[in-house]
């Protein structure tokens, strides 16, 4: 067959969720799958591992205007033109025009739950690329039984058209450090104190940044956490001024780091020095940073909420993200009881097995053939 996919957000420097999913789904692919042909879509030359692929695997650059929109209109004159057999989107952003047999990824419908943390464009973009994408898509993948759920529950779907296939997550990347001496100069690089609470992911509403820093204050000053800080690691997004000002009411602008997207060797260096990982969101439809913690041997406390209960199973102590006592309270309560630190870190070295890209990408290969 041949087989397109939009490598846009796999090609693009700094990756979160879904871009992390394209890019190691095609690296992935690339390994099991030596018959069939790739085209991958982007609006500019591939970079690093995306440029070393095998000889079935073959960049296609649409480089004409219009710059926005790129996969919506830029990629359906290419359909139009040159369409393959299949085409994939790792998104549930697809093309005006595709092909009878495209696949979508729809991650989750966090911005019809919660369509306050969106901007009004935000929320427009969103929701007309969903509608598009249920109403064209031979095929829906989404990466947690949780997802199917809300995408039945709030969209005009065919259950049978979904199918839950559970992301991966880089096991040779996030490890367990043995050299201090790398780990000495991430947190000197840093500025990182000897005790701290990490948090990795977007630094936006959605991720409950806001209730996060409350519970922090509300602890911050207890004897246990004295010498404790906060530090937050990822890009900052929509209400990030309004976080900030959170930070100052709260009066813990010396009690919280943050450090902005940085790179994964780092991340990886910082997750093995931190005293626990927390992961406060309102709604994931699947929630990488856990796993990622679990693999670094760092205890995790996490939202009982959206996807996150399915992902972490008995592996991460959880609290009620609406409730900013119980998130206060978890926190402290994992702080304190190092017993419980061991037996959440040896859960999480089961858990992780239960995740990987390998895997991913195979059941995804399959759906391919299955069309």
């Amino acid at each position: 067959m041949d087989i397109g996919i939009d490598a846009s957000r796999a090609n693009r420097d700094i990756k979160t969720g879904t871009e992390w999913y394209s890019y190691n789904l095609i690296l992935e692919l690339a390994k099991i799958d030596s018959l069939n042909r790739y085209f991958l879509y982007t609006p500019d030359k591939l970079k690093g591992k995306l440029a070393k692929l095998p000889n079935n695997f073959q960049e296609k650059i649409l480089s004409w205007s219009p710059k926005y929109l790129w996969t919506i209109l830029r990629m359906s004159y290419e359909m139009k033109k040159n369409p393959p057999e299949q085409l994939f989107v790792p998104a549930h952003i697809i093309p005006f025009i595709s092909p009878n047999k495209t696949i979508t990824t729809i991650h989750d419908v966090g911005f019809r739950r919660f369509p306050e943390l969106y901007s009004s464009l935000e929320l427009k973009y969103h929701n007309f690329g969903l509608k598009q994408a249920i109403k064209k898509a031979s095929q829906v993948i989404t990466i947690s039984e949780f997802s199917k759920k809300e995408i039945i529950e709030l969209c005009n779907i065919n259950p049978d058209k979904i199918k839950v296939i559970y992301q991966g997550f880089d096991k040779g990347e996030y490890r367990v450090i043995n050299d201090q001496n790398e780990l000495n100069r991430v947190r000197k690089k840093y500025k990182l104190p000897h005790k701290f609470i990490l948090f990795v992911g977007r630094i936006n509403f959605k991720k409950n940044i806001p209730n996060l820093i409350k519970a922090f204050g509300k602890i911050a000053n207890n004897s246990e956490l004295k010498d404790y800080q906060l530090v937050l690691v990822g890009e900052p997004e929509t209400g990030y001024e309004k976080i900030n000002k959170e930070i100052g009411k709260q009066g813990l602008e010396n009690k919280i780091i943050k450090l902005g997207w940085i790179n994964v060797q780092d991340v990886v260096c910082i997750m093995n020095i931190a005293k626990i990982f927390v992961f406060p969101s309102k709604y994931e439809g699947f929630g990488i940073p856990p796993l990622e913690a679990m693999s670094c041997d760092v205890p995790v406390v996490a939202a009982r909420s959206g996807s996150i209960p399915e992902v972490v199973g008995s592996a991460a102590y959880l609290f009620d993200p609406n409730s900013v006592e119980d998130m206060a309270k978890k926190i402290l309560e994992l702080i304190k009881n190092e017993t419980l630190q061991k037996k959440l870190v040896d859960l999480g070295k089961k858990r992780i097995n239960k995740f990987s890209w390998s895997k991913c990408a195979k059941e995804t290969l399959e759906v391919f053939k299955s069309l």
